[in-house]
């Protein structure tokens, strides 16, 4: 599942949480319309290198891509300061 929310969480001893919440869905609109725009170009480009052995590899990066972003969902980072004790947390729902 792809990923809709992007939540920046910083949290700091003694003081107010700040949560910072970012639609995911337009940066995906876009990219999604970028990637298909640029499928005719990649695929002209794996016919024209298929003799070299280029042609199926270009193929499967292509096909990465949609995987790579498919398996954000859920994706934590946790980055702690320690001279401040400040700790930033972004989380991809």
């Amino acid at each position: 599942m792809i990923p809709l929310w992007l939540w920046i969480r910083v949290e700091e001893q003694g003081k107010r949480r700040l949560a910072l919440p970012i639609p995911l869905i337009l940066v995906w609109l876009l990219l999604a319309a970028l990637l298909l725009l640029l499928l005719p170009l990649v695929l002209l480009a794996a016919l024209l290198s298929w003799p070299w052995g280029w042609g199926f590899a270009l193929l499967r990066i292509y096909v990465h891509i949609f995987v790579m972003i498919g398996s954000m969902s859920g994706l934590k980072l946790d980055i702690s300061n320690r001279e401040h004790d400040k700790i930033t947390r972004i989380v991809m729902q």
